[in-house]
């Protein structure tokens, strides 16, 4: 038996005493690097989601994230209920949610875009976890950790010029604090169904703070076509003052670049080709948001 599936099983037994359900591995789910998902049935034949980590920061942060979920779900954001958390007793931090039909998508047009720009607006005002406010995490990055972050970002000498340029003044803007944030929204975290958002997922990092670092985010994918990139910066800049959006796209685009120098799964080609084109996604977002 793997590591990955011994964790998942005692997870799941922890799971099962929570909700009364006798659940089992069914197989292994695409994606979730930083942490594992699998598909998990009862003995209906009901499915779910089971995410494992073996992270103590990062399972801390699961069992915390429970009752933002319920906020946000309560306010009407398209989640997935959470029927379970917890830590077993060697440490392993899991959840267990709905199951959500859909497909995600890799390609951001127009209608795409959309679609995810009306689910961010729909975090305005929510407020699910004041105690884990992005604001304050956002705020250090351009303060205290803006060295660090540069150092570690591996960027080229035109992407630190411009994010410079983007950071500008970020220190004396008002910060949002009471909206939803995603904290990882990305087209990989969000199902459609029917031309619709029927979910989305990976919501562990959910809290408070300014929703437009969510679209911050966003512009981070590699497949977002000219029109629909036009559109995100535009409802960043109306979800938030342009100085906040700029700030975010900053610290989102040079924190992506730090964790793909790390990330076992890249290649230097592959590492080169993305700060060419974060770093002329940046160029594009400073000319739109002047």
């Amino acid at each position: 038996m793997t590591t990955d599936r011994a964790q998942a099983e005692a997870a799941l037994r922890d799971a099962s005493a929570v909700t009364g359900r006798r659940w089992h591995l069914a197989e292994r789910l695409d994606g979730g690097r930083q942490t594992g998902a699998w598909l998990v049935r009862a003995e209906d034949d009901s499915a779910a989601v089971l995410k494992t980590t073996a992270d103590a920061e990062w399972a801390v942060r699961i069992v915390a994230a429970r009752h933002a979920v319920d906020v946000a779900r309560h306010a009407g954001y398209p989640t997935p209920a959470w029927l379970a958390s917890g830590t077993t007793g060697a440490g392993i931090g899991y959840q267990v949610q709905e199951w959500c039909p859909g497909h995600t998508t890799d390609d951001v047009d127009t209608a795409t875009a959309e679609a995810l720009i009306a689910v961010v607006e729909s975090q305005a005002g929510i407020d699910p976890s004041p105690e884990h406010c992005w604001t304050d995490f956002l705020q250090e990055q351009i303060g205290a950790g803006r060295e660090r972050l540069r150092a570690e970002s591996g960027a080229p000498w035109p992407m630190l010029d411009v994010c410079d340029r983007l950071l500008r003044d970020a220190d004396r803007a008002t910060w949002p604090r009471t909206d939803m944030v995603h904290g990882d929204f990305r087209p990989a975290n969000v199902l459609f169904d029917g031309g619709s958002v029927s979910g989305v997922v990976d919501v562990e990092a959910i809290g408070s703070g300014p929703r437009t670092f969510d679209l911050a985010t966003l512009l981070s994918h590699d497949r977002v076509d000219q029109d629909a990139l036009v559109r995100i910066v535009a409802a960043g800049t109306d979800a938030a003052e342009p100085v906040v959006f700029r700030a975010c796209v900053a610290v989102v685009f040079l924190d992506l670049l730090r964790f793909s120098r790390r990330d076992e799964h890249s290649t230097a080609d592959g590492r080169a080709r993305q700060r060419r084109l974060l770093t002329e996604r940046a160029e594009w977002i400073e000319l739109l948001t002047r």
